[in-house]
């Protein structure tokens, strides 16, 4: 009798434990996040239930890192989360293999990538500020150097020219 009772014992405990094993590896639904947790990943609220459980988890890590960001990671976080909401599911799935691409590129090629990123961002900062400098409501000066000079540019496409080629920047991690 204490063998068979010993034995529903051990059965049980194994039984819970799996089952809360299983139950571990299943991410939450949305309505099981805290608060804080949907207020950070409000962003993706849409997808959250299509996510398998290892992205979940991804996503719960960040929001619990979410706190002791600064604001600019905050901020930068929240912008990123809403951009990859808004893009389909093939765009993703583009964005994931380059992502990809990227990641198999020797250190010397990711570092070169990046360095033109950052070049592009900065140059497009650049015109954007430019932009804003403006008055509104007056367009910039034509240049008139292409037709008093043949072959030369003007400066408007010697710009546009000048330009860092795009760079594939890779997906939110």
């Amino acid at each position: 009798m204490a063998k068979a009772l010993i034995g529903i014992a051990l059965s049980l405990c194994l039984g819970l434990s799996f089952a809360h094993a299983q139950t571990a590896k299943q991410a939450p639904t949305w309505g099981q996040l805290t608060q804080e947790q949907q207020r950070i990943l409000a962003p993706i609220q849409g997808e959250w239930e299509k996510l398998d459980p290892p992205r979940k988890r991804k996503w719960l890590g960040i929001a619990q890192r979410y706190p002791k960001m600064k604001r600019e990671e905050q901020e930068r976080l929240q912008r990123r989360m809403q951009e990859w909401a808004s893009l389909t599911p093939a765009q993703r799935q583009a964005a994931r293999e380059k992502y990809k691409e990227f990641e198999q590129l020797p250190a010397e090629e990711r570092q070169a990538v990046r360095k033109k990123w950052e070049e592009y961002k900065e140059a497009r900062a650049a015109q954007d500020a430019q932009k804003a400098a403006e008055p509104p409501g007056e367009k910039p000066a034509e240049s008139t150097a292409a037709s008093d000079a043949p072959g030369e540019k003007s400066a408007e496409s010697a710009a546009s020219e000048a330009a860092p080629p795009e760079a594939a920047a890779p997906p939110p991690q």
